[in-house]
């Protein structure tokens, strides 16, 4: 894993995982106090990668997620960033696995996460990880060769959405 350590998020984590947000284009970063309620509220399923680097631990990516208020068995991944100084070094697997992990053991049986359409690195990346993608058909609207889910975040905003089976 490249040094790389992934851990539980804490409440302080918020201000770092902010900045790395804003350089994870294409994906919309959030207002900072979105990113606080979330290690604060949501500490048990946010995770945050770490590396030692001149002797320094510097924070590289993380993942924000939260299972479903409504159905306990179903979990939702809402933002997961690396920075781009650090991709390809299997950090993103490795926290993706670790929220799945965590989030099996306290029952969930299915993840949903959506991406942008133009986002063809995370659509490739979460199809090798064996999501798939799901769009009723009366929500289906062409992008390129894709059937993405219309307006799913608003208004001409047409995104993909995956889920996946947790065994």
């Amino acid at each position: 894993m490249n040094n790389i350590r992934i851990r539980t998020a804490k409440e302080d984590d918020f201000k770092v995982i902010f900045q790395i947000a804003n350089n994870c284009r294409p994906m919309v970063s959030e207002r900072i106090s979105i990113y606080h309620i979330f290690t604060k509220f949501f500490q048990n399923t946010v995770f945050v990668a770490e590396k030692v680097q001149n002797n320094k631990v510097i924070m590289i990516g993380f993942l924000i997620g939260f299972i479903s208020q409504l159905n306990r068995s179903e979990c939702y991944i809402h933002l997961l960033c690396v920075d781009p100084k650090y991709r390809c070094e299997g950090t993103a697997f490795n926290l993706i696995q670790n929220f799945l992990d965590v989030v099996s053991q306290m029952g969930c049986k299915k993840v949903y996460l959506i991406t942008k359409p133009i986002n063809h690195k995370a659509i490739s990346f979460y199809k090798k990880l064996g999501f798939n993608m799901e769009v009723p058909d009366s929500k289906i609207v062409k992008f390129g060769n894709l059937n993405v889910f219309n307006d799913y975040d608003g208004f001409g905003e047409h995104m993909i959405v995956f889920v996946k089976n947790i065994e």
